[in-house]
């Protein structure tokens, strides 16, 4: 456990002086920051309605925002993440050290955790400050009389990061399997363009892994949604069979 708890250490302190640190931080930023402008420049149209909360609506349209930037992002991180290891031919000096392979491989998937975790938490931190400064520039608003509904908030965040689990492991896959970042990048932009034309919708889509965060599109917590998250199920054994795939192509990429 200590050897994976410094491994772990090491590659998030590696992380810190690389273009994938500031992406985690700017990407979150940047549909709040889109929302402070909408807001402000058309605050006519977003004055609630007496008794609504304008917290829903603000975070509403984040998180349709951020579903559709999150994969794009996840693509981004994963291949920022590996081309560091491929372009100064580092995995020679990672293999050289005195842990398994098995500590690399759960070290490595866990900085990629910290780091999709990291970007959902400051884009929810900055959605919240977005609706604080808009109550302030514009009072008509109502964000400094209501309070976000934080339970709707943190289970849509839950959902969002299971929808993405099968877009995490299949680029962690191809991590190991495409040493060319353009390659992966190719591969996921591709599949994003597939599921932006299937419109998170029925059909092949309750298969197709980058569809996924789509189908929550306007999502409105209810029972009536029970079943159709079933697709949630999907992404955590895509998840499954894909990181079972990353673990024994990594084994047989870099054998000892």
């Amino acid at each position: 456990m200590r050897d994976l708890t410094d491994f772990y250490l090491t590659e998030l302190i590696k992380l810190r002086r690389t273009f994938a640190f500031w992406l985690t931080i700017i990407g979150a930023a940047i549909i709040p920051l889109m929302l402070i402008i909408t807001y402000i420049y058309n605050w006519q149209m977003f004055v609630p309605a007496a008794g609504m909360n304008p917290w829903s609506e603000l975070f509403t349209r984040a998180f349709n925002g951020v579903i559709l930037f999150m994969p794009l992002y996840i693509i981004l991180l994963m291949g920022l993440i590996f081309n560091i290891e491929y372009k100064a031919n580092a995995w020679k000096h990672v293999l050289v050290l005195p842990v398994s392979r098995e500590i690399i491989f759960a070290g490595k998937y866990l900085v990629v955790f910290t780091m999709v975790f990291a970007f959902m938490s400051l884009f929810i931190l900055f959605t919240f400050v977005a609706g604080e400064i808009l109550g302030i520039c514009k009072p008509e608003l109502n964000f400094g009389i209501h309070l976000p509904e934080f339970f709707t908030v943190l289970d849509f965040s839950i959902k969002v990061e299971t929808a993405v689990l099968a877009i995490i492991s299949i680029h962690f896959w191809l991590g190991f399997k495409a040493r060319n970042m353009i390659s992966a990048l190719g591969i996921g932009l591709a599949g994003l363009a597939l599921a932006v034309l299937m419109n998170g919708k029925g059909g092949y889509a309750d298969f197709f892994p980058y569809a996924y965060s789509i189908m929550l599109l306007n999502y409105n917590p209810s029972p009536d949604h029970a079943n159709s998250e079933r697709f949630l199920l999907v992404s955590m054994a895509y998840f499954l069979i894909f990181s079972v795939l990353a673990f024994f192509q990594f084994r047989r990429s870099f054998k000892r």
